[in-house]
């Protein structure tokens, strides 16, 4: 009876809820309480100075840059910029926490109530990154404070994410718009994007399940692996009658593991930042905001498919800043084949040769595929011309130049003398082995190579062999 029981419930339905507690480091030129550089150190401990190092009696003073990014990335969302947020204090001991708080926001942020493709993002905090920690075999633990007070903005969810899939797409189109912004590298290898998850599981749609937090996870795929991991976990604990546990876990690449029972909002201590006045956004700040605002990746997205690009490519350009840009540029006459080449030839060639595509002539490129739709240039010249151009350095106008022209042949005439010259061949095609259009096109091509296009050849033998 109990076996019988078991399998019944472990074929039960789960319902997860998944929210998402992003972190993002700003592009600023400075740090966000204190005049000391942003960037990237060889030497520990370079860009430092009291206020960053927590020493008593320093006051900070917001970031103009880092308010004006905020509410650019909540204009682009579609939230509300709130023009009168607050700083708070959030008190927790920690080594690379030098003054025992972080400076962040909480009841009062500077955005509310924005969206990625359906999922509510209830605020956007502005806040303070922590200093490094390098943790040595010995046990001790080494500081470096260059990063300590670097912009942060901390973006959260509603916990309307159902699955990893979804998680994953939400991240995608976070990261792509940050960087559409150019307000974040947004390089998750570096630190610059990092994921806390919210894992909630319940057998009731209904109903919210005990929220169990990730944290610190700097890979989609790791995102998408501990969503995977944790739901299956909360499964079964519910389903041997057990109780989730509240607490904080963290991924080793395999599993969750825990950390620490997960704290409650009243265990931080927030109170507003005695030091930091109430944060007003201007019409001024608000108008330098908008100015940075351009078309978001999903806008693209659905352009480029309405243009006649296939999906799966509109999806890849649209979500990369830099193919966007220049597919912008020249797409227009020509989408789909020009997005075929950017992403299956251009690009890899490109890695192949270390170039980006800065090095790239796209208007070149986009003569040269003109040429082609109009029947001046064969299409199979068309991958030798992107290799000689991007290992070579051949300008595209010699390209055109040197490239052989289409003659004009009777290409029925000819496939029809074929197939009169091998019989045998049309009746193998007739029983199935369609492999023999090869074998025309073969004919064909080896007396006509590089001045006919094998694409047409073989819509011509397909046609005769059919009505043979």
């Amino acid at each position: 009876m109990k076996l019988f029981h078991h399998t019944i419930a472990s074929s039960m339905k789960v319902f997860p809820r998944i929210g998402l507690e992003v972190h993002i480091e700003l592009k600023t030129k400075t740090k966000m309480f204190c005049s000391c550089p942003v960037g990237e150190w060889d030497e520990p401990n370079k860009a430092v100075c009291p206020v960053c190092l927590g020493h008593p009696g320093t006051l900070p003073v917001p970031n103009r840059k880092a308010v004006v990014f905020a509410a650019a990335l909540g204009k682009a969302l579609g939230g509300e910029v709130v023009r009168l947020s607050q700083f708070y204090r959030k008190n927790y001991f920690y080594p690379d926490l030098p003054k025992g708080y972080q400076i962040t926001q909480y009841s009062l942020p500077i955005v509310r109530n924005a969206w990625i493709k359906g999922i509510r993002i209830e605020r956007i905090n502005l806040e303070e990154e922590t200093a490094k920690s390098l943790h040595l075999e010995d046990g001790s633990v080494l500081l470096d404070f260059n990063r300590a007070g670097i912009p942060l903005l901390e973006i959260v969810s509603s916990p309307d994410i159902a699955s990893p899939e979804q998680a994953k797409e939400y991240l995608v189109s976070l990261q792509s718009a940050v960087r559409f912004l150019g307000i974040s590298d947004a390089d998750m290898e570096k630190g610059h994007l990092r994921v806390d998850v919210n894992v909630s599981v319940s057998f009731d749609e209904g109903e919210f399940g005990t929220k169990v937090e990730i944290k610190n996870l700097n890979s989609f795929k790791a995102v998408s692996d501990a969503i995977k991991y944790e739901i299956e976990r909360q499964k079964d604990i519910l389903l041997s009658g057990e109780r989730v546990v509240q607490e904080t876990r963290m991924w080793n690449g395999k599993e969750t593991e825990p950390m620490r029972t997960k704290e409650t909002e009243s265990d931080y201590r927030y109170f507003p930042e005695p030091d930091i006045p109430p944060l007003f956004v201007g019409d001024d700040l608000l108008q330098e905001a908008e100015s940075m605002l351009v078309d978001m990746p999903w806008d693209k997205e659905e352009e480029y498919i309405n243009s006649g690009v296939p999906e799966h490519l509109a999806k890849i350009i649209a979500y990369d800043r830099e193919l966007s840009e220049v597919f912008d540029r020249v797409y227009k006459e020509e989408p789909s084949m020009i997005a075929e080449y950017l992403v299956n030839v251009i690009s890899g060639r490109l890695n192949q040769a270390g170039k980006s595509l800065k090095e790239f002539d796209i208007y070149g490129f986009s003569r040269m595929v003109n040429l082609v739709k109009k029947g001046e240039i064969l299409n199979e010249y068309l991958k030798l011309a992107v290799q000689k151009h991007v290992f070579e350095n051949v300008p595209f106008d010699t390209l055109i130049k040197e490239a052989p022209k289409p003659i004009s042949i009777d290409l029925e005439s000819l496939v029809e003398e074929l197939i009169r010259k091998f019989p045998e061949q049309v009746r193998k095609y007739k029983k199935g082995q369609k492999g023999v259009v090869g074998f025309f096109v073969g004919q064909i091509m080896k007396d006509f190579r590089g001045k006919v296009d094998p694409k047409e050849v073989n819509r011509v033998v397909v046609e005769k062999l059919e009505n043979s």
